[in-house]
């Protein structure tokens, strides 16, 4: 396995997780790329939501990648710059395709709940011209091929003015959650909904595969589900699954991932056997 650290600048990098081209079997292949975008709020990234998630793909015969982006308040409207880094990580995946062995064709982003929202973001924007600007690109080396959004959000809220949400246990003399959110305390509606997923979706969109918990209190499953009717009204093709029992932030449900016993469940486990089955659609 290739793995390295590559800087995107002084606060943003990501990891590549690259399987080897062996000489014995499926030499010289081509492999699916997975970028994996950890959750956190947009206040941290999590480990649970990185490696372990890039080692799964790994072992089903795909090479993966996790992008660290800018977090822990060294930004304001961290979501914005997020995707800026995102797309940056997908422009240099495909420079480097020959190189590492990637199907430049088959470049799919997995985020789970803040990581989520960034994966819907290049998922719905990655054909918007400011955005191949910003990076020095074209809009057809930004493009998402498939999306694996994990209990994401979808549609932001406005919070109160003032709020620092959870990231004032994280942080010292951290942003307030609108600032981290939207770059200033007091965001238009505008500002809002430059960040509502629903709003972006169109035909330009991947399909994907999304799952949630009905139980989820930090991130509603409501966020899901609305996505999925506006993935419709599109004629997006999408598969999702909406798990009973299970709190925020199962990550792979085992214990590889769990950080306490409720981390572990067995019957939502099932997901990533599903995503490979849908997979299997669109890979070799």
């Amino acid at each position: 396995m290739i793995t390295k650290t590559i800087k995107l600048n002084e606060t943003a990098s990501f990891d590549t997780y690259l399987l080897n081209n062996s000489k014995e079997y499926n030499v010289d292949k081509k492999r699916p790329l997975v970028i994996v975008c950890p959750g956190g709020g947009y206040a941290f990234t999590s480990d649970r939501e990185a490696e372990p998630i890039a080692l799964k793909f790994n072992s089903v015969g795909m090479h993966s990648l996790v992008l660290w982006y800018t977090v822990y308040d060294q930004v304001k409207n961290v979501p914005r710059n997020a995707l800026i880094e995102l797309a940056q990580t997908i422009k240099y995946a495909r420079e480097h395709a020959e190189e590492w062995f990637i199907d430049p064709d088959k470049i799919i982003v997995c985020g789970f709940s803040a990581g989520g929202h960034l994966t819907l973001q290049i998922a719905t924007r990655w054909h918007e011209e400011w955005l191949a600007k910003e990076v020095g690109a074209t809009s057809d080396q930004l493009k998402v091929n498939l999306a694996i959004p994990c209990y994401p959000g979808a549609v932001p809220t406005r919070f109160e003015k003032g709020d620092y949400g959870f990231a004032h246990q994280l942080i010292e003399n951290p942003n307030t959650a609108n600032e981290r959110m939207y770059g200033n305390d007091n965001p238009s509606d505008e500002e809002v909904d430059e960040y509502n997923i629903l709003l972006h979706v169109s035909e330009n969109t991947p399909p994907m595969f999304v799952w949630h918990t009905y139980e989820d209190v930090l991130v509603d499953v409501s966020n899901s589900l609305q996505l999925g009717c506006k993935l419709r009204e599109f004629n997006i093709p999408f598969e999702m699954h909406i798990f009973e029992k299970g709190e925020h932030g199962l990550a792979l449900c085992d214990r590889t991932t769990a950080r306490k016993p409720s981390h572990h469940n067995k019957h939502v486990i099932h997901w990533f056997t599903l995503c490979e089955e849908w997979l299997s659609n669109y890979i070799d």
